[in-house]
């Protein structure tokens, strides 16, 4: 699935995330509204994280990156190990040196709603950071970053904008803007490929009305309308709102003078797909930022936004099936996914 583009463009592709590789740990809040720990041990995380293991599932080590900042007493070696399961080729591992450990942070689950916090102190990454790793030595295709905390996105873009002068470098994106302002959004839509909040993210943004005990039809109207709000902010290739068990709800940015088109898909699991049973979804965490990953791969490989949010749509089911990241296996030189292949996905979601 390399594409076209290395003719095109004769440099090597390569999907690279400004993300912080975080340790996972897990609480969840009663209806008694008190936080207790969760019987799950810590684990690899971090929006980063799934990101490129979302696009790992469909394309090489080679073409991907991520900076691990760590220090060996906080970063077990088995956890290492695991990453590179992946492909070494992905990881560029720094210890850090600023006297601060491995980044954590604590998921808290209250019913279907997850909350995200800090343990310690975050290395922000910034596309400057590249220059001293592997991934400096020719920049990346596509840039992935998650604006949080925020205000983060400014930064990011301005580095890439001046070194779109000095370098020549014109990557592809995919933003997430966790937490960000509207305005920020507005000011900056016009030099992002992808602007990729999720449902919730959005309604913090917009703020619009909503019922009291809204449907789920009531959702999709309000998701809907917000999705055009954004493409009407004219980013480059589209607007992607992600909104769990609803699937996705995305336009490609319109001509000047045309309204944008939003369009749905379902999520790969649901109450309709052939094998479907609750016991599919396991575990949602990562598989937002999955999805992101996916959709990235399909973009990085010359193809459209249509196709694009069903490799996202596929990355994120692999993504839930289990605590963690997905498995992967070869059998017969063929690379497995939780025992499955996931091109087998993407064409059942065609046929959707």
């Amino acid at each position: 699935m390399e594409g076209s583009w290395n003719d095109v463009r004769r440099l090597p592709r390569r999907i690279v995330t400004l993300e912080q590789f975080i340790v996972d740990t897990f609480t969840r809040i009663g209806e008694d509204g008190i936080e207790r720990p969760v019987d799950q041990p810590d684990q690899i995380g971090g929006g980063g994280t799934y990101a490129i293991i979302g696009a790992r599932i469909f394309i090489p080590p080679s073409r991907l990156g991520m900076i691990i900042d760590y220090t060996p007493p906080t970063l077990s070696k088995s956890m290492r190990d695991d990453l590179r399961k992946y492909g070494e080729d992905i990881w560029a591992f720094r210890e850090r040196t600023d006297g601060h450990p491995t980044a954590r942070a604590v998921n808290r689950y209250q019913g279907q709603t997850r909350g995200f916090e800090y343990l310690t102190k975050p290395l922000l990454l910034t596309p400057r950071s590249l220059l001293d790793t592997p991934f400096g030595d020719s920049l990346p295709s596509t840039i992935h970053f998650i604006s949080y905390p925020a205000p983060r996105a400014d930064m990011i873009l301005s580095e890439i904008l001046n070194l779109q002068k000095q370098l020549d470098w014109d990557p592809i994106i995919v933003w997430e803007p966790e937490e960000e302002s509207l305005e920020i959004m507005e000011r900056l839509a016009n030099d992002i490929d992808i602007i990729g909040p999720n449902h919730n993210e959005v309604l913090r943004l917009f703020k619009p009305a909503i019922p009291s005990t809204p449907t789920e039809t009531d959702l999709k109207s309000i998701y809907h309308d917000l999705c055009i709000r954004i493409a009407n902010l004219r980013p480059k290739i589209g607007v992607v709102i992600r909104c769990g068990h609803l699937g996705c709800c995305y336009s490609p940015t319109a001509p000047k003078g045309s309204v944008p088109e939003v369009r749905w898909i379902p999520a790969y699991w649901n109450v309709h797909r052939e094998g479907w049973n609750q016991e599919k979804v396991v575990d949602p965490t990562g598989a937002g930022n999955a999805f992101m990953g996916g959709l990235a791969a399909a973009l990085d490989s010359g193809k459209g936004l249509d196709e694009a949010v069903i490799w996202g749509s596929v990355a994120a089911s692999f993504t839930i099936e289990q605590d963690g990241l997905p498995i992967l296996t070869v059998k017969n030189d063929k690379e497995l996914w939780n025992g499955q292949d996931p091109l087998e996905r993407v064409m059942i979601m065609k046929k959707d």
